[in-house]
C-alpha cells in the first residue's frame, strides 16, 4: 500500500508540476464551459479563492434542472425545482457569468473562441460557426469543460440538418432542459396510436430515467383512457426491475412493448417511421433520444477517447455500445484531460474512469460532487501545491416506479479506490413502498451543499 501510494504521489506531483502556478498580484484564469451541476458546483467550490479569476459562460441566461421532471410531465407534480438567473447567482457568489456559446478551444493560445448571446441570436440556425468578426477570445490558465452529454442526431441523420432539426423540434425525448416545456405540450396533445420511445445505447444521462418515464406514461395514457400502443425501442437489455414491470403495463385499450436490443437502422422524423433489424414501427408521435456524447466541442479539440477529434458517431450507432470516442478522455483520479495538463472535465461528458464498469453514471448528483472534484485540483495545480486526494463521486436517484399507488426505487452508487489505483462501484436498491417526497429532499440537499442555492 505505501508502493501505490509513493507511485499515486509521483504522478500527481508530475502533472501539477505541468501548470504554471500562481506568481505574484497576478489572478489566474480559470475558465469554466457549461453552467450545469458541474459547472455550477466547480464554480460555487472556487467563490472563495481570492487569487483566481473564476469566469462561467453558458449558452442560456438561465439553468433549469431536469431531476425531478418525470412526474412533472404526465401531471403528477409541478415543477418543484427553481429555476436558477445565472448573471445573479454569479453576482451573489463572486464570479463573472456570460452568456453564449463557445465555438472552438485553441489549446495553443490557451483560449476559447466565445460569441455572447447577444451576437449570436442573429446568426443562422444552421451555421457551423458565426462570423469572425463576432468571436472574441476568452484566455486561460485552467480550463473546465462542464458542458454535459448532448443527443448526436448525426447517429441517424449524418449531415442531414434538415431531418436532424424535425425531429429535435416534432418528436423531442426531453432530455435537454430546453426540450422539457415543447415536449409536456406535445405529449398532452397525444390523442391516441403508436406512441414511440427510444432508448439509446449506454453511456446515457440517468439510466433508469427513460425506463421511469416510459412506465408513469403508461399509467398516465391509461388513466386518460386512450386507445395507444406505447413502444420502448431500447438498444440495451433494460434494467431487470423495469424489465418486469413493463412486461405488466399494459391493460385497457393501452398496450405497451419493451423491444431490448434493437438498432435503429434508420429514423424518418417527416414520414413518422422508425427502421430496426426487426422491422418498420410507423407512429403518430415519438419521444426520439438518439445516442448521446460530449459536446463536439470536445471532439474537434482532440480531447474525447481516441483523441483524434474526428466523428464521435458513424451513423450506424454501433460505437455507441461502447462509448468509444464520444466522451472525454480524462486522468480517472484528477479528472484532467488525457491530452493537455491545462484543461479538466467534470459531469456527463466524462468518459471511462475504471476498467471495471466504464463511465460514471451521468447523474447529477454525480456531476456535482465531479465538479466540485475539479474545481479542488484546479486550486492546487494553479498553486503548485500537492494535489488533493482523489475525491470519488456518490449519488442518489429516487426513481418512481407506479403512480397509482406511488411507489419508488432508491438507487444508491458509490465509488472507492483499490490498492491497485481502480475505481470500483458499489450500486445497492431499496424499495420505497410509500414515499413522502424523499426525492425532492435529496433535490434540494444537493442544491444547497453543492450550488448554494436554497430551494
Amino acid at each position: 500500500m505505501r508502493r501505490r501510494q509513493l507511485l499515486l504521489g509521483s504522478a500527481l506531483a508530475a502533472t501539477t508540476a505541468a501548470t504554471p502556478a500562481v506568481t505574484g498580484a497576478a489572478r489566474a484564469q480559470v475558465l469554466i464551459v457549461g453552467a450545469g451541476w458541474a459547472g455550477l458546483a466547480a464554480a460555487y467550490a472556487l467563490r472563495a479563492e481570492r487569487d483566481l479569476d473564476v469566469h462561467l459562460v453558458d449558452r442560456t441566461p438561465v439553468w433549469r434542472a431536469l431531476p425531478l421532471s418525470n412526474p412533472w410531465l404526465v401531471g403528477l407534480t409541478g415543477e418543484r425545482l427553481p429555476r436558477i438567473d445565472l448573471a445573479g447567482w454569479a453576482q451573489r457568489h463572486g464570479v463573472r457569468f456570460s452568456a453564449g456559446t463557445v465555438t472552438a478551444i485553441d489549446r495553443t493560445a490557451r483560449r476559447v473562441d466565445f460569441v455572447r448571446s447577444e451576437a449570436s441570436a442573429s446568426a443562422p440556425a444552421n451555421a457551423s460557426r458565426p462570423p469572425a468578426a463576432r468571436i472574441e477570445p476568452l484566455p486561460y490558465d485552467a480550463l473546465l469543460l462542464a458542458g454535459g452529454a448532448v443527443a448526436d442526431h448525426a447517429a441517424w441523420f449524418g449531415n442531414d440538418a434538415r431531418a436532424a432539426g424535425e425531429a429535435r423540434t416534432r418528436f423531442p425525448a426531453g432530455f435537454a432542459a430546453d426540450e422539457l416545456d415543447l415536449l409536456k405540450q406535445h405529449l398532452h396533445a397525444f390523442a391516441g396510436g403508436t406512441l414511440v420511445m427510444t432508448v439509446p445505447p449506454p453511456p446515457l444521462r440517468c439510466p433508469p430515467a427513460p425506463y421511469e418515464r416510459a412506465l408513469l406514461v403508461a399509467a398516465w395514457l391509461r388513466r386518460r383512457v386512450l386507445r395507444a400502443r406505447l413502444v420502448l425501442l431500447d438498444a440495451t437489455g433494460g434494467m431487470p426491475r423495469f424489465n418486469r414491470l413493463l412486461a405488466t403495463a399494459s391493460g385497457g385499450s393501452l398496450a405497451v412493448e419493451h423491444h431490448r436490443h434493437q438498432r435503429i437502422a434508420q429514423v424518418d422524423p417527416f414520414a413518422r417511421r422508425i427502421v430496426t433489424a426487426d422491422g418498420t414501427i410507423d407512429f403518430e408521435h415519438a419521444m426520439l433520444l438518439p445516442p448521446m456524447r460530449a459536446p463536439r466541442l470536445l471532439a474537434d479539440a482532440a480531447l474525447v477517447e481516441g483523441g483524434d477529434g474526428g466523428s464521435n458517431s458513424d451513423n450506424s450507432g454501433d460505437r455507441g455500445n461502447s462509448g468509444a470516442s464520444r466522451y472525454a478522455a480524462v486522468d480517472p483520479l484528477t479528472l484532467r484531460t488525457v491530452a493537455d495538463k491545462r484543461i479538466w472535465v467534470a459531469g456527463d461528458a466524462l468518459g471511462r474512469i475504471s476498467p471495471l464498469f466504464g463511465a460514471y453514471p451521468k447523474t447529477a448528483q454525480i456531476a456535482a460532487e465531479t465538479g466540485a472534484a475539479a474545481a479542488a485540483q484546479i486550486t492546487a495545480a494553479l498553486r503548485s501545491a500537492a494535489a488533493p486526494p482523489p475525491s470519488l463521486p456518490t449519488s442518489a436517484c429516487h426513481v418512481w416506479l407506479g403512480s397509482d399507488p406511488p411507489e419508488q426505487l432508491l438507487i444508491d452508487v458509490s465509488h472507492h479506490l483499490r490498492a491497485d489505483g481502480i475505481v470500483t462501484q458499489q450500486v445497492r436498491q431499496t424499495d420505497n413502498p410509500v414515499p413522502r417526497d424523499e426525492d425532492l429532499a435529496w433535490a434540494r440537499a444537493v442544491l444547497r451543499q453543492r450550488l448554494g442555492v436554497q430551494a
